[in-house]
């Protein structure tokens, strides 16, 4: 196999795992995520940390090929010094990338990119062979970088979002449920995160939700999620994994239209702009139908 491995298809679902917990790790793996974030960061104590990083490296130096998730490890970013060395620690051969939290500006990506370029020539890796998927809207600083996060990165594969940190920066409780302050709060952080995704190129991940046992509400919500434009999202749990991917998938009556505005278009190669269902079609709806489709077709 190639140092750059299989082409694989984008994830859908990305699953938290604690650094610490090789158990958790092991069986995370049979769990149905697309990708697994081997976490370094929040869920690891203090006191844990130097140990979780022992347990991530060879975890992620035993993975083996073959159909198996996806593998990203968060890194401590906002200790620079200490997420260097967990990043010169990494095997980086079976990692897909890295996660970067609290990510503010652009800037702070320079250092890691450039580490990056260091370790994949060590390892005898491909330059870029290393994504990174950005953390955003954790702070009030993040959500008033839109112009500098939307400009991207080389290395960025995608941006997720987060409230649990935001409040944390903001002074206030993320207590249970939604009330009128939560929910204004939440649709800022997320259409921001989309918007910022679109802008720099790279896949729109909606946020954890921490409520992992109303998988009906997590389907419903998935679905609205969908159709505001995001491709995938993070879970904590591996019940959350099937809601999502059902969620996130598009409707039959969807891909029914975009078959049948592809047929349109294919019938009428010299045409801009068609008649179906009463309704036009343009060039933006074929690019959108042909989108759907390829999502749908990869292997």
């Amino acid at each position: 196999m190639s140092p750059e491995g299989p082409i694989r298809p984008e994830p859908r679902s990305y699953l938290f795992v604690p650094g610490d917990a090789p158990a958790k790790m092991a069986k995370a793996v049979r769990g149905g995520a697309d990708a697994l974030i081997l976490d370094l960061e929040d869920s690891v104590a203090p006191a844990r940390k130097d140990a979780a990083l022992r347990e991530v490296c060879g975890f992620v130096a035993a993975a083996a090929d073959g159909p198996r998730p996806l593998l990203y490890v968060r890194l401590n970013g906002t200790e620079p010094a200490r997420a260097l060395a967990e990043l010169a620690a990494l095997p980086l051969g079976p990692l897909a990338g890295i996660v970067w939290p609290k990510l503010t500006s652009i800037s702070q990506l320079d250092p890691v990119s450039h580490g990056l370029d260091a370790l994949e020539a060590r390892d005898g890796l491909r330059r870029g062979h290393v994504g990174i998927v950005g953390i955003v809207t954790e702070t009030a600083a993040s959500l008033l970088a839109g112009a500098d996060l939307g400009r991207g990165h080389p290395r960025l594969q995608g941006y997720t979002w987060g409230l649990e940190d935001l409040s944390a920066d903001l002074g206030r409780a993320p207590l249970p449920g939604r009330t009128d302050a939560t929910r204004m709060l939440a649709a800022h952080a997320q259409t921001f995160c989309l918007l910022a995704s679109v802008a720099a190129g790279i896949t729109p991940i909606d946020a954890v939700d921490p409520n992992f046992r109303d998988l009906d509400v997590l389907t419903a919500d998935c679905r609205r999620s969908a159709e505001l434009g995001f491709r995938a999202r993070m879970a904590i749990h591996p019940a959350q994994l099937a809601p999502i991917h059902e969620g996130l998938a598009p409707s039959a009556e969807t891909l029914d239209w975009a078959r049948r505005v592809l047929e349109l278009a294919a019938e009428n190669p010299d045409g801009a702009a068609f008649q179906l269902d009463g309704r036009m079609v343009d060039r933006p709806h074929i690019k959108i139908a042909q989108t759907l489709l390829s999502r749908t077709m990869a292997p």
